[in-house]
């Protein structure tokens, strides 16, 4: 039992660090995961903000360009005006790039469209003012295209170079993210990896310490098996040499008890029959429960008479009701009753039962045997006004040894295990019903004789049924 609990413990120990390693390696991979999930994403984020606010940029000065132009060849002062808005917007979105994190490298070329855009504007508010002062379209369309398409096309470019810078950066920060993932995610397998290694470490130490323990009962079994085959040789032995000798010195003492000539002598020889009986009924108890623990206990069942058995069983136990003045008293329900059973091992368990109810049922008690017919079954009871037996002991009242001793009276604990056995063997069911201070009540069940069966030839040898079932077993 220590050696056993040491390794629950120690089993625990290692099973609880390993999931405590778990536990930290999931919580650390989602830590690290959400940590780097929200700094890719806060940065892209920050990446398209500055491509958004390019295109604007880009957009608004499509519109400047196309407004002032508009402007210029029709006279519309709307053109004129939304050509205004179109350069305040500009420059609120040279003001927000301007206020992002930029590098050097994108300050640079935002300087350079705000250059270019403003030298754009400076010319095109000259042509602005000279369109209001003449009516001349030829002369400011030469204008326009002599002194203003080129600062158009440096605009333009400008602001492609801005916008294939951002969009370099923006394809960068993915590669980036992407490597960084994966680099993320070698350290995460790396980490499972140690982890997995550690439970399979874990995992054949135990794996070990159990095959050893494993050995260890498969040799305590091994050794209790021929514990049991020897104490079942050694019972037999007994059986066979003492079976002899008790049944030779029983005799001797019924002799010298009918041929005594004094009531010493006389005495004195019933008392070694007695305890010479006894001793033959202690012998054929034990070889009983070694023949039922080794599952070779075995009946050879015949149609016997129900009412025959409860009238040999009063007979037997009357004189002893009346020393202790115990009513014994039968009740039969469905007289001629015949089931399929060995008449001695019934009469064994019906004795078995009585002896016990007349053991602790006090003077002026009751012992009642009765009978009943129950479906393909006969149902024997056995009711006492006795003590009664607790409820905790109601389940393990027919296992091996368990007694309690009424007093001055010794036993072996073996009869309630031996009456199941044979009850058992013969198809039946035996059980208990009690309450404390309302007597007991042991009931049996036994197979009836199949009428089909009874009409058969006297001369058909019956079968024999062992402990380990019967195949009409029911109840």
């Amino acid at each position: 039992m220590p050696t056993r609990t040491r390794f629950e413990a120690t089993a625990r120990r290692g099973y609880a660090i390993l999931i405590l390693l778990l536990a930290v390696g999931m919580a650390f991979s989602l830590r690290r995961f959400s940590s780097v999930a929200d700094a890719q994403i806060e940065w892209l984020s920050a990446k398209e903000r500055n491509i958004t606010l390019v295109e604007r940029l880009r957009w608004t000065a499509e519109l400047i360009v196309s407004h002032g132009r508009g402007y210029l060849v029709s006279g519309n002062r709307e053109l004129l005006d939304e050509a205004e808005d179109s350069k305040a917007r500009f420059r609120e979105n040279i003001r927000a790039l301007r206020a992002e994190s930029l590098s050097p490298t994108a300050l640079q070329l935002v300087t350079d469209v705000e250059e270019a855009a403003g030298r754009f504007i400076l010319v095109q508010r000259e042509l602005l003012a000279a369109r209001e002062r003449t009516e001349d379209a030829g002369l400011i369309a030469r204008r326009f295209d002599e002194e203003l398409r080129p600062l158009r096309r440096e605009l333009y470019r400008s602001l492609e170079r801005l916008v294939d810078h951002k969009e370099f950066a923006i394809e960068a920060a993915y590669a980036g993210a992407r490597a960084e993932r994966a680099e993320l995610a070698l350290r995460l397998y790396s980490l499972l990896g140690l982890l997995a290694s550690t439970g399979l470490g874990v995992a054949w130490y135990f794996t070990r310490r159990l095959g050893g323990l494993y050995q260890q009962v498969r040799e305590a079994r091994e050794a209790a098996r021929r514990a049991v085959t020897a104490r079942d040789d050694l019972l037999g032995i007994v059986a066979h040499d003492l079976r002899n000798p008790l049944s030779a010195i029983t005799l001797k003492a019924a002799r010298l008890r009918r041929g005594a000539d004094s009531e010493q002598v006389r005495q004195q020889a019933e008392s070694i029959e007695n305890v010479a009986k006894r001793m033959e009924q202690l012998i054929r108890t034990m070889l009983d429960a070694a023949t039922l623990e080794a599952s070779k206990f075995s009946v050879t069942p015949a149609p016997c008479a129900v009412d025959d058995l409860l009238r040999d069983t009063l007979e037997l136990f009357g004189p002893l009701a009346e020393s202790k003045r115990v009513r014994l008293e039968q009740s039969v329900n469905a007289p001629g009753l015949v089931i399929f059973a060995e008449r001695g091992r019934v009469l064994q368990v019906l004795s078995n039962l009585v002896g016990n109810a007349l053991k602790f049922t006090p003077q002026g008690g009751r012992v009642t045997l009765s009978v009943d017919r129950e479906g393909g079954m006969a149902r024997f009871a056995v009711a006492d006004t006795g003590p009664g037996i607790p409820r905790e002991d109601l389940t393990s009242i027919f296992e091996r040894f368990w007694k309690v001793e009424a007093p001055g009276e010794r036993g072996t604990g073996l009869g309630l295990y031996i009456a199941k056995g044979i009850v058992d063997a013969h198809g039946g069911r035996i059980w208990v019903e009690s309450e404390v201070g309302r007597g007991a009540r042991f009931y049996i069940t036994l197979p009836l004789v199949d009428p089909a069966a009874h009409r058969a030839p006297a001369a058909a040898e019956a079968p024999a049924l062992s402990a380990e079932g019967d195949p009409r077993a029911g109840g």
